[in-house]
């Protein structure tokens, strides 16, 4: 496992089903996602099924973020647009509002650093983030992502057109 000694980055398993379910299916988040409806627990089923397939084959990779010795799952943390050939990917995170603010998405996100370094040699991570996301922002910030190129009017949601703040961190 991936991990420090505050959180640890898992693989997806069965047992992960009820919290991928509930959100995957908070419409709240679904402004951060190109997907707009919801998800069937038979979907979420047979997605964690095919989690074992290598990055390399799917193109997107995820893992679960754990916390404390009973492994209590506090989020995900997802490489997609997985582009060997140019050395990078997207990186995008989701800690549950119950661990918000505690810093474990800074942490989850330099331990995801590291590993596509060391282990998919990956040259460098970017992730799109809504620019009214401050905590996001600020979260890719210290883990050493730059460049904050705004892409203007980039994402629709609730009528109203919303900027994207893109960063970028050479590893």
């Amino acid at each position: 496992m991936i991990g420090n000694e505050n959180i640890v980055l898992r693989a997806v398993e069965p047992e992960d089903l009820d919290f991928l379910y509930q959100i995957e299916n908070d419409v709240d988040m679904w402004i951060y996602s190109a997907r707009k409806e919801p998800y069937s627990r038979y979907a979420i089923r047979r997605y964690i099924e095919s989690c074992d397939q290598s990055v390399f084959e799917r193109g997107q990779l995820r893992f679960m973020i754990a916390i404390d010795k009973i492994g209590t799952t506090i989020g995900t943390i997802d490489l997609f647009d997985f582009d060997y050939n140019n050395r990078r990917s997207e990186v995008g995170i989701f800690i549950h509002p119950s661990y918000r603010g505690r810093g474990y998405a800074t942490e989850a996100i330099g331990l995801i650093c590291r590993y596509t370094k060391s282990f998919l040699g990956l040259h460098q991570l970017y992730s799109l983030v809504a620019s009214d996301n401050t905590p996001s922002l600020r979260a890719f910030e210290k883990a050493g992502f730059s460049g904050g190129v705004t892409l203007k009017d980039w994402v629709v949601y609730d009528g109203i057109f919303h900027d994207i703040i893109l960063l970028q961190k050479r590893l």
